[in-house]
């Protein structure tokens, strides 16, 4: 048993739920996908002792982020979308699995993930909030008193 690979294997699985509420903008979709891949391969790294994915990916997502800086709290506070509450979630699993592997390349990767889907899920609430609800026509349409 390898607690630090099951909470890997944990946090794609969050992430994959979070890819599959279809409320994350395509690129994101995307690149999450590609982190899960690179988890596949993190998840054997830590059973076998092979070197964990490069992470350049990761180093590249969080220098061309330009997010505001999330509030106090958004890491664990509920917000307005369904998958970036998934992504807080993975956030959660992925700071465990940094604190159960042992001190190198492993928990650095680890640690740059939390990062990065801590920025997905901010950059998640930011979409969500910039959504309109199908049928709102509150301009268009005024109410009747026979509109009850």
């Amino acid at each position: 048993m390898n607690p630090a690979r099951d909470a890997v294997d944990e946090a794609n699985a969050a992430i994959g739920a979070a890819i599959s509420t279809q409320s994350l903008p395509g690129d994101l979709e995307d690149l999450l996908g590609d982190i899960q891949q690179d988890l596949l391969d993190l998840a054997d790294a830590l059973t076998t002792g092979a070197s964990p994915p490069p992470p350049d990916r990761l180093q590249k997502v969080l220098a061309g982020a330009h997010t505001a800086e999330p509030p106090r709290g958004f890491a664990v506070l509920g917000g307005l979308s369904p998958g970036g509450g998934l992504l807080k979630l993975a956030r959660t699993v992925v700071r465990r699995a940094a604190h159960t592997a042992a001190r190198g390349p492993v928990r650095d990767y680890l640690d740059l993930l939390a990062d990065v889907l801590l920025t997905a899920a901010f950059r998640a609430e930011e979409h969500e909030r910039g959504q309109v609800p199908l049928g709102l026509c509150i301009d268009v349409v005024r109410p009747t008193e026979r509109s009850y």
